[in-house]
C-alpha cells in the first residue's frame, strides 16, 4: 500500500510543472524562429527591389542615350529634309501666284501637288485657294511641318511608367512611415547648416520615395539609419507586434516588386525597348545601326532634291506641263513598284 501511494504521489507533480514552464519557451522560441524568417525575407524582397529597380534605370537611362544620340546625328539630315520640304512648298506657291492657269491645268497642278503630300513625298498642307493664295499663314504652316518632322522625338525615347496603383492598406503603411520618417529627418528641427543641409538631401528621397508610392527605398533609409522598431525579443507580445508588422510590409514589398518586373516586361516590349536590344546586338556584331538608318535617309534627301528640281524645272518653263503632269520620276518608280508587288500578289495565288 506504501509503495501505491508512493507511486501516486509522484505522477501528478511529474508533467504539470513541465507544461506550465516550458510553454512560454516554446512560444516565445517559434515568435523568434518566424522573426527570424520574416526578417530575412523583407531584407531579400528590398535587396530584390533595388536590383530590378536599377534594371529598370539602367534600361530607360539606356534607351535616352541612344535617342540623344539619334537626335544628335539625324539632326543635320532632317534639317536638310525640313528645308526641301519648305522650299517645294513654296515653289508650288510661285507656281500658282505667277502663271496664267487655265481652270483644267490648274486642278491638274494641284493633283500632282496634293499626289506629293498624300505619297510623304513633302509634308500635307492645306492647298492654296482660289486666288492661289495659301489658306494658312506661311509662317504658321512652316512651323507645323517642324512639329510633325520633329515633334515628340525627344520624348518618344523616354516611355512614362505607369502610375504606381496601391490600395487603401498600402497608402496607409506608405503614409505612416512617410510621417515617421519625416518627424525625424525635418530639417527645420536643427539649427546647424551642415546638419540642416544632410536632413535636406534625405528629406529629398523619403519625398520622392513616397510620391512613387516606394515601400522598399522608405524602409531602406529607415534601415539605413537604424530606426527601426525596438523590441523586447524576450516578450512575446512585442514579438507578436513585430512578426506581424513585417508580414504586412512583405506582402506590400512583394507586390511592388511585382510591378517593377511587369514595368521592365512592358518597357522592353515597347519600341524603344525592343530598339535598345537590337542595337546592343547590331553593336556587338560590329554594325552601326544609327549609320545604316541614316543612309537610308540620305538617300531619301536626294529623292526629295530631285522633286525639288522637277517642279523647279517646271516653273522656270524648261519642262512642259505635259511632262511635269506625269509627275517626278519617282511617281513613275512606286507605280512600277506598286504593279510588281500586285503581280507577285497574284502569282502566290497559283
Amino acid at each position: 500500500m506504501a509503495r501505491k501511494s508512493a507511486s501516486a504521489s509522484r505522477r501528478p507533480s511529474a508533467t504539470p510543472p513541465d507544461v506550465v514552464v516550458n510553454a512560454p519557451q516554446l512560444a516565445l522560441s517559434d515568435l523568434h524562429i518566424r522573426l527570424d524568417f520574416l526578417e530575412r525575407e523583407n531584407q531579400k524582397s528590398i535587396e530584390q527591389i533595388e536590383k530590378k529597380r536599377k534594371e529598370l534605370d539602367n534600361l530607360l537611362e539606356r534607351i535616352q542615350e541612344i535617342g540623344r544620340e539619334i537626335s544628335k546625328r539625324s539632326a543635320p539630315v532632317f534639317q536638310q529634309l525640313l528645308e526641301l520640304d519648305r522650299q517645294i512648298h513654296a515653289v508650288f506657291v510661285e507656281i500658282f501666284a505667277g502663271k496664267k492657269l487655265g481652270k483644267q491645268t490648274r486642278k491638274n497642278i494641284e493633283k500632282i501637288y496634293r499626289n506629293l503630300q498624300a505619297s510623304g513625298l513633302i509634308s500635307p498642307i492645306d492647298e492654296p485657294d482660289e486666288d492661289g493664295e495659301n489658306i494658312e499663314d506661311e509662317e504658321e504652316a512652316e512651323c507645323k511641318r517642324a512639329e510633325q518632322e520633329f515633334g515628340g522625338r525627344e520624348s518618344q525615347f523616354r516611355p512614362e511608367p505607369e502610375p504606381v496603383k496601391l490600395d487603401r492598406d498600402e497608402l496607409k503603411k506608405i503614409r505612416q512611415l512617410y510621417l515617421r520618417l519625416a518627424d525625424v529627418f525635418h530639417p527645420d528641427k536643427v539649427l546647424d547648416a551642415v546638419d540642416k543641409e544632410y536632413r535636406t538631401e534625405v528629406m529629398k528621397e523619403i519625398n520622392q520615395a513616397y510620391q512613387a508610392g516606394d515601400l522598399a527605398k522608405l524602409l531602406t533609409i529607415e534601415k539605413q539609419h537604424e530606426m527601426g522598431e525596438v523590441i523586447d525579443r524576450d516578450n512575446e507580445d512585442d514579438l507578436a507586434r513585430r512578426c506581424e508588422r513585417l508580414d504586412r510590409e512583405n506582402e506590400f514589398l512583394k507586390s511592388q516588386l511585382s510591378s517593377i518586373k511587369q514595368e521592365i516586361k512592358v518597357t522592353k516590349k515597347t519600341r524603344e525597348g525592343s530598339m535598345v536590344a537590337e542595337y546592343r546586338k547590331m553593336t556587338k556584331a560590329g554594325y552601326d545601326p544609327i549609320g545604316e538608318a541614316l543612309a537610308e535617309t540620305e538617300s531619301q534627301v536626294k529623292t526629295i532634291a530631285e522633286v525639288l528640281q522637277f517642279v523647279v524645272d517646271f516653273r522656270d518653263r524648261k519642262i512642259a506641263i505635259k511632262e511635269f503632269l506625269k509627275g517626278p520620276p519617282i511617281f513613275q518608280e512606286m507605280q512600277e513598284m506598286s504593279q510588281e508587288e500586285l503581280l507577285m500578289e497574284l502569282f502566290a495565288q497559283f
